[in-house]
């Protein structure tokens, strides 16, 4: 199984490690099954504090990673007019990060009920909640 972890992951694994509820990301990482994107690092490196930002971003810059290139772009842009037409909104980062995930054939592993909406006008979106 190949994951891409959005931030609500990361964060509970990088507070709780193994024990917390993303502990599973240990063993996924020993088994190279867990890719980023830029997104997501993005997220995680405006949230942490400054000393820990170098270590991260070298942790992050070792895994695969789920591009955002010229074409995918095209496809961002249409997904929040899809979402509007449904009376839906929601951050135009979860939207990239859905993106990256589905055009990467990766399941999304998240906690944040927004892709749920995403995958409603982004049908190859696969989803992993926790």
């Amino acid at each position: 199984m190949r994951l891409l972890p959005d931030a609500s992951i990361w964060v509970d694994y990088l507070r709780t490690g193994r024990h917390g509820s993303a502990g599973e990301l240990d063993d996924l990482l020993a088994e190279d099954s867990v890719f980023i994107c830029g997104p997501v690092a993005a997220e995680l490196l405006a949230g942490a504090g400054e000393g820990r930002r170098d270590d991260l971003w070298i942790a992050l810059g070792g895994l695969p990673w789920a591009e955002l290139d010229h074409e995918a772009f095209r496809e961002v842009r249409h997904v929040p007019n899809d979402l509007r037409r449904r009376g839906d909104v929601v951050p135009l980062t979860d939207v990239m990060i859905a993106v990256a995930a589905a055009r990467s054939d990766l399941s999304l592993w998240t906690r944040d009920g927004d892709f749920e909406r995403i995958q409603g006008v982004l049908p190859a979106l696969v989803l992993r909640s926790s």
